[in-house]
């Protein structure tokens, strides 16, 4: 009886002459598992070595949705490699990450909202979400689910009266109210909440949970999120942007540096 190899060597010898094709298929229908294995086992192996020669920590990471993205996409780099040098990081270890791709609500196609709201999702999960800057409508359902945290857990008393002015505030009596709206851009449920975000002394509850982002800011000097005066208003007010930070944050001081830079 002819041993496994000594049949392989007769196929082979049979092969020889064969045209192409005939050699071909006979190899795709004896070893295109092998093949294939093989295949993947590359693509598999090279994305791994890709990503340790490529694999930078995030010092910290910036969540900017909905920001006008054909001003900010040229702002990026420049964002980033100035808060690189506040925090004197070697980048080519380190980097600051600033994602502007996420884009949600106002008239956002449904596809691109589902993937964007999917993203938020990753960030909040994974922990990689230091800083939120927002419009006020997505702000608010941040702040109101509890996943945006309470300043005066970050800044002294004295920090919060010097920004007194430009502070958002969201009102925790309303948190459970709040989870039975099903589409906070519906006219009758803003019409349930009109509330001035400015005015503490309106709420029940009031919680500072960011800042708003003032024409005058370094931010807003920019104009990524100009354009939200032309969108219908949220609860009773024009939209606005507004950072805070994340109750997901990894350092409560590079988070703070990094909104004084935007705001000054």
């Amino acid at each position: 009886m002819a041993t496994l190899r000594e049949d392989i060597k007769e196929q082979a010898k049979e092969m020889k002459d064969r045209p192409f094709k005939e050699k071909f298929e006979y190899f795709w229908e004896y070893y295109k598992f092998l093949a294939l294995g093989i295949i993947v086992g590359i693509v598999i192996i090279v994305a791994v070595i890709r990503s340790i020669l490529s694999y930078r920590d995030y010092t910290i990471s910036i969540i900017m949705v909905n920001p006008d993205t054909s001003v900010s996409e040229d702002l990026v780099p420049e964002w980033e490699s100035d808060l690189a040098e506040i925090f004197q990081i070697n980048t080519r270890k380190e980097k600051v990450n600033i994602d502007t791709s996420i884009q949600v609500g106002n008239g956002t196609q449904q596809q691109i909202e589902y993937a964007g709201l999917q993203k938020l999702v990753a960030f909040f999960t994974s922990r990689s979400a230091d800083i939120l800057i927002s419009n006020t409508p997505l702000f608010e359902e941040y702040s109101q689910n509890g996943n945006l945290g309470d300043l005066r857990n970050y800044y002294s008393e004295e920090e919060l009266e010097a920004l007194s002015d430009i502070i958002y505030y969201t009102d925790g009596a309303t948190f459970d109210e709040y989870r039975d709206i099903s589409n906070l851009n519906a006219k009758e449920d803003q019409e349930k909440y009109i509330i001035d975000h400015r005015d503490p002394s309106s709420m029940k509850d009031p919680i500072p949970t960011g800042f708003y982002i003032t024409s005058s800011s370094a931010l807003g000097k920019t104009g990524v999120y100009d354009y939200l005066s032309a969108f219908e208003a949220f609860q009773g007010h024009e939209q606005e942007a507004v950072i805070g930070i994340p109750i997901v944050v990894n350092d409560t001081d590079k988070a703070k540096t990094a909104i004084d830079y935007f705001l000054k």
